[in-house]
């Protein structure tokens, strides 16, 4: 039972990284990618990657949302509860709801909360993962 709790833990944490990679490629593209040549093959992977990862960010974000909530509930009716999980839970829930709203809603204000409510959740899955508490 514990194992479970573990593996759907390890999905949600991974969708999440890949989510929030869309805005660290954005951002090195900006910083340095688009500078390269034109013709660089470099620079025609790292698009052809920037482009899976901008088109399927949305549904990573939803799914690791989606996951984390599993997740959760596992933990508290199967394993135990913790303190981190339920705070990082609750992170990025709001953070994926934000992002529904962003994306389906058309709310692009909520851009500027949704950001860096997805890079405090970077920490506070860094620290349940590592601690567990």
């Amino acid at each position: 039972m514990e194992k479970f709790g573990e593996v759907i833990g390890w999905i949600a944490a991974v969708c999440y990284f890949i989510s929030v990679a869309n805005l660290f490629v954005k951002r090195l593209y900006k910083a340095k990618i688009s500078k390269l040549p034109q013709g660089s093959a470099f620079r025609a992977a790292y698009q052809a990657l920037m482009r899976l990862l901008v088109r399927y960010h949305r549904y990573f974000g939803m799914a690791a949302g989606a996951f984390a909530l599993f997740h959760l509930c596992w933990q508290i009716t199967n394993v135990r509860v913790s303190v981190s999980g339920v705070l990082a839970a609750a992170l990025m829930a709001a953070a994926s709801l934000l992002g529904i709203a962003v994306a389906y809603g058309r709310k692009a204000g909520l851009v500027k909360v949704h950001r860096p409510a997805a890079l405090a959740l970077l920490a506070v899955v860094v620290f349940h993962m590592i601690t567990k508490i």
